[in-house]
């Protein structure tokens, strides 16, 4: 067994004796209450909660309304593979794009693709930045036909029989991530497993968010356990959540180009 196989196997191992039941129940609206972070219905008011200027917030999301209506025009001529339901929902969409406009990212990881619209979405803001790249990652040789091929986009089929083991040594190669959005998998042992990999490799100012958080307590455990406060979005169905790590570079206040 390799030292990331071993890794992967003591990690689980640990967490499947020691979380119990608290495993399978999901989060309720108080979990989230209780977490002491702030709640939003809103892409506008959820990036301001992240940290961000109200006038530059309006500026992006002013920006995402003709990205909103190239992603309809390019949703018109692809054959879909998977479920729309499968895709982030609007104010999730608007906020993918705008974190990625308002961070200037240069690295960005995703876990989950099916058709590719965070993709689509997260490739359009680093597009206008004119910089980035963004690594993303899933199971499914179908996945991304949204997007194609993009000269900033590097999608990563993994192993179906071992994704843990070989996300870890994926993201070795990756290096330091500056935004990471987990929508794969969101079981509690899955979710707790990609955040602990990814959590070491944030930068200073990066944004740490995941998709899909009322599904298990995953997202809120791991922030508890490292005295995190995040943020939240409730979406028409699901929640995001996200934590800005301190430190933020000074690109972000007020230097938005193209």
């Amino acid at each position: 067994m390799g030292p990331v196989a071993s890794v992967v196997g003591g990690y689980l191992a640990m967490h499947t004796l020691g979380t119990g039941i608290r495993r399978y129940t999901p989060p309720t609206v108080m979990d989230f209450t209780r977490s002491g972070g702030a709640l939003a219905t809103s892409a506008a008011v959820f990036l301001e909660n992240l940290g961000w200027p109200a006038a530059e917030v309006e500026e992006v999301l002013h920006e995402y309304r003709e990205v909103s209506e190239r992603l309809v025009r390019r949703y018109a001529e692809i054959e879909l593979f998977y479920p729309r339901t499968h895709g982030v929902e609007a104010e999730t969409s608007a906020v993918l794009y705008g974190l990625n406009r308002l961070l200037k990212p240069q690295s960005v990881v995703e876990t989950g693709v099916a058709d590719g619209r965070s993709s689509w979405l997260i490739l359009a803001a680093l597009e206008r930045n004119g910089q980035g790249r963004l690594h993303s990652f899933d199971i499914n040789r179908t996945a991304g036909r949204l997007v194609g091929q993009h000269p900033q986009w590097r999608l990563e089929i993994l192993d179906r029989k071992e994704p843990e083991a070989s996300l870890a040594h994926a993201l070795q190669r990756v290096g330091p991530i500056d935004l990471f959005f987990h929508d794969s998998d969101h079981l509690y042992l899955p979710q707790l497993f990609e955040y602990s990999q990814v959590w070491p490799r944030m930068t200073e100012g990066g944004v740490f968010a995941s998709d899909d958080v009322n599904c298990s307590r995953a997202f809120l455990d791991f922030c508890q356990e490292r005295g995190q406060r995040p943020r939240f979005l409730f979406d028409s169905r699901k929640i995001t959540g996200a934590v800005r790590l301190p430190g933020a570079r000074s690109v972000q206040q007020g230097q938005l180009v193209g």
